[in-house]
């Protein structure tokens, strides 16, 4: 084996692990540690369970957040390299997924400091404002609801970078 096939399989290596570390982690935390997470702070949870729950639950976002980051920034360098060297028949696409995933995760994990600041001043942390809950209740739903609107599209970009290798 030839050193340019042996650098293009370790670029590979690395571009499946970096597109699996968003899509697989995403999909475990989205059908997975999300549902139970949510049913804990669900109304009529004590707010001292709610609270602890939300606290929980920012810090296993955030880090899923942070590596799925650092794996969305090692792909789009990989396929800088790829995209200079003319080796990747698909780079630019795996170049501007990475790109578009890493500008996402970079919004939630704003929107991660912000709930983790909400968490720690002890505020109300009890979801299902709209049946007349305190206006922070509100605020905590609807910073709920823009994470949720942004993992959308992250695990559909992420399924789909894994998958194109198989759909081309």
């Amino acid at each position: 084996m030839d050193v340019d096939t042996l650098i293009n399989v370790g670029f590979t290596g690395i571009e499946r692990f970096a597109v699996g570390v968003v899509a697989a982690g995403g999909l475990i935390m989205v059908a997975g540690v999300r549902p139970l997470l949510l049913a804990a702070q669900s109304p009529g949870t004590a707010p001292n369970v709610a609270l602890a729950v939300e606290k929980i639950s920012v810090g296993a976002w955030t880090r899923y957040n942070r590596a799925s980051l650092i794996a969305s920034i090692g792909l789009a360098v990989i396929e800088v390299v790829r995209l200079v060297s003319g080796t990747g028949p698909v780079a630019a696409v795996y170049f501007a997924g990475a790109l578009v995933m890493a500008a996402i995760l970079t919004v939630k994990l704003r929107v991660d400091t912000v709930l983790a600041a909400r968490a720690a001043s002890g505020a109300d942390s009890v979801r299902g404002s709209s049946s007349g809950g305190t206006h922070t209740n509100v605020d905590l739903d609807r910073t709920h609801a823009l994470v949720e609107r942004l993992s959308a599209p992250l695990l559909l970009i992420a399924v789909l970078l894994a998958l194109l290798p198989v759909l081309r």
